[in-house]
């Protein structure tokens, strides 16, 4: 314990304070997007039917609006609600919000990820797709979907454990291109392989690729081993289909990966990040985290002790780093 304690110090201080947030400020595995219309930022989260929060700035207040999806998903899976719904992403495309989703058997691959879609963003407004299709297989589990477009293509990025992170093209928005096969972007090969949480966007020549790697904040009571609880890792390719490296150039396929944000003063194993280009802050990169007191206390709040936080992003030799 001592050790570990030594370490979070160290850590605390490496790393600029998060960003203020006011009003509800609770979240789980985050997507936030812009409105197009007004401005206004909603914040997605896994929660029963995808919690929805809005706010008119990334700093709050945050106001609970609802769920996207307060009657579930169409997807069916054994031993899962169909409201119990996971790690919601949302883009806009062609005058539609689209957002991608998950149902998942927790342990497991008994996993399948899901699209709605919506004119507005508002709760109630989405209308459910189902299954985007992508194929089963004993290589992935379908979980964590986070989409981009490269060129005239669009992608998903998708996976947890076993095999980690992959990417599939897809045909449109709402299903997988025909005879598409998923390829592996990143792998961890220690820590029982434990990488997901993929995000991926693009700055100058550059295709950045976040994920997480390591125990998060709530699923053991006691502290894992220093370095690995959660942290919110980089790898970057010039095409976005392929090569990840990171800062040292190590292969993001063979634990490679650059550490970009760790636990530090009451942020402890922060995870599920994003990004968004703020018209007054530049790119924002948006996550959650355990509150270290929760943490100590056991955990006893589980889900609903995760907080959300954000730092503006700076550049260091086209390497992104967390600003105060």
């Amino acid at each position: 314990m001592l050790a570990f304690l030594f370490l979070f110090v160290a850590f605390a201080m490496a790393y600029p304070n998060r960003g203020p947030c006011t009003g509800d400020c609770w979240t789980h595995d985050p997507a936030m997007l812009q409105r197009k219309s007004d401005g206004k930022y909603f914040r997605f989260a896994t929660g029963t039917g995808v919690n929805v929060q809005t706010s008119n700035s990334v700093k709050g207040p945050w106001t609970d609006v609802g769920s996207a999806l307060p009657d579930g998903s169409k997807i069916k899976l054994d031993g899962v609600s169909n409201k119990d719904i996971w790690a919601p992403d949302v883009h806009f495309q062609g005058g539609t919000y689209y957002m991608y989703y998950v149902l998942s058997k927790i342990g497991t691959r008994n996993s399948e990820i899901g699209v709605a879609s919506s004119k507005n963003m508002e709760p109630g407004s989405w209308t459910d797709h189902g299954p985007v299709g992508i194929p089963a297989s004993d290589a992935y589990n379908k979980i964590d979907p986070n989409w981009i477009s490269i060129g005239d293509k669009q992608y998903l990025q998708f996976g947890s454990f076993w095999n980690d992170i992959h990417q599939i093209e897809m045909q449109g928005p709402l299903k997988v291109a025909d005879n598409a096969g998923a390829h592996q972007l990143a792998f961890n090969e220690t820590l029982n392989h434990r990488e997901e949480g993929a995000f991926m966007f693009k700055h100058g020549k550059f295709y950045y690729l976040l994920f997480c790697s390591g125990i998060a904040g709530k699923y053991t009571a006691d502290f894992p081993a220093p370095g690995e609880e959660y942290a919110i890792q980089v790898c970057r390719s010039e095409t976005g289909t392929g090569g990840f490296v990171d800062r040292d150039n190590r292969d993001c396929r063979k634990t490679g990966g650059t550490l970009l944000l760790s636990s530090h003063g009451q942020v402890y194993g922060p995870g599920g990040p994003g990004v968004v280009d703020d018209k007054d802050l530049g790119l924002v990169m948006y996550y959650h985290y355990y509150p270290l007191a929760e943490k100590q206390a056991g955990g006893k709040k589980g889900n609903s002790a995760y907080m959300y936080a954000w730092n503006a992003l700076g550049w260091e030799n086209d390497w992104p780093v967390v600003k105060g």
